[in-house]
């Protein structure tokens, strides 16, 4: 469709140049088919490219994270990789990241993805069951036992900002 259209403006453009001068006339002819070629070829070379990927229509495939369970959509390709480079199981881009670190302490790729799978099932069997373990209850005991220090210090307040613990934050105010 697009070549049919440079052929439209080629025509065109060459009823204006047969009122100007001949020799420029073959010139100007000679660069606007050399332009075309070179449009038409490289259209031609999109649609090619455009067909290939849509030829390519792999199939999508939900993965599970063998160390934290993340599931992820991803190519089979993209499965096999992960797995042949990961002793044959499929890691999510986080848990393969902590593993390639344990790597680095020169121990080999299976003994890394045990460590970390092992310290990743640790994690869920206490902190996730038990959050009073977790890194956001410990800054806010370390801030709450920092706010009294300071009540005492400062000769006691009359009211203190406190934030509750439930899953939407909210303001309270403690006496």
């Amino acid at each position: 469709m697009m070549t049919v259209k440079a052929n439209e403006d080629e025509t065109n453009f060459l009823a204006i140049m047969s009122t100007t001068d001949h020799h420029h006339h073959h010139h100007h002819h000679r660069l606007l088919r050399k332009a075309v070629s070179d449009v038409t070829n490289e259209i031609s070379k999109l649609g090619k490219d455009l067909e290939s990927i849509i030829e390519l229509d792999e199939t999508i495939l939900e993965a599970e994270c063998e160390c934290c369970g993340l599931k992820e959509e991803c190519s089979e390709e993209y499965i096999s990789r992960i797995r042949n480079s990961h002793s044959g199981k499929w890691v999510c881009g986080l848990c393969s990241e902590a593993v390639k670190e344990r790597l680095n302490r020169q121990v080999g790729i299976e003994e890394a993805m045990i460590t970390h799978t092992n310290f990743v099932q640790e994690f869920n069997n206490t902190t996730r069951l038990n959050p009073k373990l977790s890194l956001t209850f410990a800054m806010r005991d370390i801030a709450k036992r920092s706010g009294e220090k300071r009540k005492i210090l400062s000769g006691g307040m009359q009211k203190m900002i406190t934030r509750s613990s439930s899953c939407v934050p909210r303001i309270t105010t403690a006496t």
